[in-house]
């Protein structure tokens, strides 16, 4: 197994986002210097090389690493203005195009804080915007047509968020998934709790058409992503320590440890893989762990990975090539493994 420090810890708690071979890593400065500028900085690198593609781009907003084939065949960043959606390139920040978005720009809509999604369903390039609403719980999710600037009719979904949890649109393999909170009531014998549950919704991303939602143990933090995988012939949802099958939303293994931090799916020599990041009881006394386990079986094995796990991990990437992406404390960390030989033995080489 091969381990490299990606970027140090002056980019501690980013997230990351992968498009084929170019990995994006996002971080936001919330020192006080920085409350007036661009905050949000972003950087793209080749994940075979691991060479930057480009030098670190500001924004004042959340970027994205998307995949536009209208505009070429390499990955590209997208951001939101106040009235338009930028996109730019990857490797030098140089502006590509620039789409008006929808709505009276009146002063009470702004874009600049929006999440947002770009693919290709259905015949049309299609931008879908995680948006705040009226009052401080409503949010919206609606999706527009980039070849006409204007909302598509039907795919406009309203629902409530009742407590501060990611924002973040997760587009793949046909599915558009965004995490949420609701209000649920649980009852005892004696008493009821009302209780902020977080969730992820489902739906379709060519229609629009709802597919499910699924509780999870744990919310998702701000500006990470839930994941979405195909792998061995099938689709899966994954975060924490909850990894579902799509579309029928069924967990892959119930019951899994409640410390899991964050979990991603691949697929390794052909067979389904989580690989997930578990947090111990106590963190001060012992380390975190790096594990894997494969997906196809009755009994998932979860294998420990030896690696020393840095404190406070806030996101974690994985591909078929072997390769793992953790984001820590102590910044972005690259390692290696043979998915193939790991298949074959279900040990990491």
């Amino acid at each position: 197994m091969r381990e490299m420090l990606l970027l140090d810890k002056d980019w501690h708690g980013a997230h990351l986002q992968l498009v084929r071979d170019t990995l994006l890593v996002v971080v936001e400065d919330e020192s006080e210097l920085d409350l007036l500028n661009d905050n949000v900085l972003a950087v793209a690198f080749d994940l075979a090389s691991r060479r930057p593609l480009g030098p670190a781009h500001s924004s004042a907003s959340p970027v994205h690493l998307i995949s536009l084939p209208a505009l070429g065949p390499e990955p590209v960043l997208a951001f939101t203005t106040s009235k338009n959606l930028m996109v730019t390139d990857a490797r030098d920040g140089s502006a590509l195009k620039t789409f008006p978005l929808p709505g009276p720009h009146t002063g009470k809509h702004f874009y600049d804080a929006c999440y947002l999604a770009l693919g290709h369903y259905g015949g049309r390039d299609l931008l879908f915007l995680h948006e705040a609403g009226e009052g401080p719980y409503h949010r919206s999710v609606r999706a527009v047509n980039l070849a006409t600037g204007e909302p598509v009719p039907g795919m406009a979904y309203d629902h409530y968020r009742y407590r501060e949890i990611s924002e973040r649109l997760t587009l793949g393999h046909g599915y558009l998934a965004w995490p949420t909170t609701e209000e649920v009531v649980e009852f005892w014998d004696d008493d009821f709790s009302v209780l902020d549950k977080p969730f992820v919704y489902v739906r379709r991303a060519d229609d629009g058409s709802w597919v499910g939602k699924v509780g999870l143990d744990s919310s998702v933090p701000e500006d990470r992503g839930v994941g979405i995988a195909r792998a061995a012939g099938r689709t899966y949802l994954a975060e924490a320590g909850d990894v579902f099958t799509l579309p029928d939303l069924e967990p892959v293994f119930p019951g899994v440890n409640p410390w899991v931090v964050v979990s991603r799916v691949t697929e390794w020599g052909g067979r389904p893989v989580a690989v997930l990041v578990e947090e111990q009881d106590y963190p001060q006394e012992f380390p975190g762990r790096l594990c894997h386990l494969f997906l196809d079986t009755d009994i998932p094995e979860k294998v420990v990975i030896p690696w020393s796990v840095p404190p406070r991990v806030y996101d974690l990437l994985v591909t078929p090539a072997g390769t793992i992406v953790v984001s820590s404390a102590e910044g972005v960390h690259v390692l290696d493994v043979d998915p193939e030989e790991t298949a074959r033995t279900g040990r990491p080489v």
